[in-house]
């Protein structure tokens, strides 16, 4: 009697949290200190994960902000917290890119195996599959093909590693009618596919790797790509996500047998757990990844731009509930995130909603667009306070041909100026600027500090610039300033377009998400 009073106190509690996150107010999509989306970059088609090994969450995905290409070349993110995130360049396998190229580089999958202890990183390249392994999620990464070293193993893309509780790996993969492979292990931890197993027993021919055997998923509605497995007290669940763009939503279909077949679990295939919430702004929430910490599941996704700008998704994280048959409550996207880890103390950012003057800013032109964009007669425009609102959903961009933007943030009084931190739109691209500092004595306001000639040098990157970003600048100095000011006088191999239907909105100009300075 005792064990089934504690089993409904849990369920209660499990309930209690999950009502509390219905009526936990969220914030607004364009408020201060948004969770998410939890990292200031385009990346989409997100696998995130937490790796006990090195007790960090690692995201990959699709660099966004090409008209549905990728920015080349693909980045990973980090974060110790779940909060401070920090981004690496993928050096992908050479032989790849010559094979396929550098376009298309899409919806990255990522598992650690501990009979090898090596993490397998799957990137799809212009329909082309691979994989490589490391010994760690950071790289660098080597070619992990046993049969063909070097080469892709099918064609296909979207495919996703799922690792059972017995360490054999599968991974799902093509889209509608999915389906469902096995591989193993080399002696020196390469991959070859797995044609032992009598439960797959379809085949199929690949040009470089030699057949492969698979299962084909029958039964299943309303599926369209992005398929992904999870495993949940002997239960798992086939997901994928429907239809697309700003209508992009999330279903399963459930079986106790990897390979099938699945069901419906309730209105599992009908009814979608993650869906578009126009009330909160929300648009095209999906490709999606399951992961599991301290407890708890979460949602990795991405959601489109708002307002919308088709391709520039971003990765947002929400709490995943169940019911006690198993079903997926319906997922509550938010604005506000989750709290992941224990966030390191920060230094007061300086510039958070200070007031802002900019030499020029892009209004959103949603008149022409079709009916069916949320967006299509809103009034906005990409203003300077978006660039310090510690929101990555937001961010000040200067128009399309704004030569030498710049944008003054009024600290209120003079601070000491220790760092700034700047967050560039596309964080591989080569951003050329300046940062420069005033003293409160020679102004006494924004309007005073744009006509001002006395601006002293804090940084220069005019010639070389940065690299990538986010970029942190410090100087020796350390001076004392009210105002301080950033120019951008150029970037290097922007992507021209992010939408080629929507130049008036799509087309890439000079931008940032953020600018936070730091000091006292």
């Amino acid at each position: 009697m005792k064990k089934f009073q504690i089993i409904a106190i849990l369920l209660l509690a499990i309930n209690c949290l999950y009502t509390k996150a219905q009526t936990v107010k969220d914030l607004d999509v364009f408020a201060q200190g948004t969770g998410n989306p939890i990292i200031p970059a385009y990346l989409a088609d997100a696998s995130v994960f937490y790796d006990k090994n090195t007790d960090a969450f690692y995201a990959f995905g699709t660099n966004d902000g090409a008209s549905g290409e990728n920015v080349f070349p693909a980045q990973m993110w980090y974060s110790k917290d779940g909060k401070d995130w920090k981004n690496k360049q993928i050096d992908l396998p050479q032989t790849w890119t010559d094979y396929a190229g550098e376009k298309y580089v899409w919806a990255p999958s990522v598992v650690y195996y501990p009979g090898t202890k090596k993490y397998y990183l799957m990137y799809s390249i212009d329909s082309k599959v691979f994989i490589a392994m490391s010994g760690s999620p950071l790289g660098p990464w080597e070619d992990a093909n046993g049969a063909a070293p070097g080469k892709m193993f099918y064609r296909g893309y979207d495919g996703q590693f799922f690792l059972d509780d017995d360490q054999k790996l599968y991974f799902s993969f093509d889209s509608r009618e999915f389906k469902i492979m096995k591989f193993r292990f080399g002696a020196d931890g390469k991959l070859f596919f797995d044609n032992d197993d009598a439960r797959f027993n379809k085949t199929a021919s690949t040009e470089f790797a030699g057949n492969y055997n698979y299962v084909q998923i029958t039964g299943l509605k309303n599926t369209f790509e992005a398929s992904f497995i999870y495993k949940r007290k002997g239960l798992y669940y086939l997901m994928w996500s429907f239809e697309g763009s700003e209508n992009y939503n999330v279903r399963y279909a459930v079986s106790e047998n990897v390979a099938g077949p699945y069901r419906e679990l309730g209105t599992s295939m009908t009814e979608p757990i993650l869906v578009r919430d126009d009330s909160k702004h929300i648009l095209g929430p999906g490709h999606h990844s399951l992961f599991d910490y301290k407890g708890h599941t979460y949602i990795a996704y991405h959601r489109q731009h708002y307002p919308f700008v088709d391709s520039k998704r971003r990765t947002c994280i929400d709490e995943v509930f169940f019911n006690t048959d198993g079903s997926i409550k319906k997922v509550i996207s938010t604005h506000r995130g989750v709290s992941l880890g224990k966030a390191k103390p920060m230094a007061k950012n300086l510039a958070l909603g200070k007031p802002t003057l900019v030499s020029s800013a892009r209004v959103y032109q949603s008149g022409h667009n079709p009916k069916r964009y949320r967006t299509e007669s809103i009034d906005f425009k990409y203003e300077g306070k978006y660039a310090v609102d510690d929101n990555y959903s937001t961010r000040w961009d200067a128009g399309l041909g704004a030569e030498s933007p710049w944008i003054i943030v009024d600290l209120g009084k003079n601070h000491q100026i220790d760092s700034i931190e700047t967050m560039f739109e596309f964080t591989s691209r080569t951003y050329k600027y300046k940062l420069e500092y005033l003293p409160q004595s020679k102004a006494t306001g924004l309007a005073k500090a744009a006509k001002q000639t006395d601006w002293k040098l804090y940084t220069d990157r005019t010639t070389d610039g940065a690299a990538q970003s986010p970029v942190t600048d410090k100087s020796k100095l350390k001076p004392s300033a009210r105002y301080v000011k950033l120019t951008i006088t150029g970037a290097v191999d922007l992507p021209k377009s992010a939408d080629r239907l929507d130049p008036e909105d799509a087309d890439n100009a000079l931008s940032i998400f953020e600018i936070k300075v730091f000091g006292k």
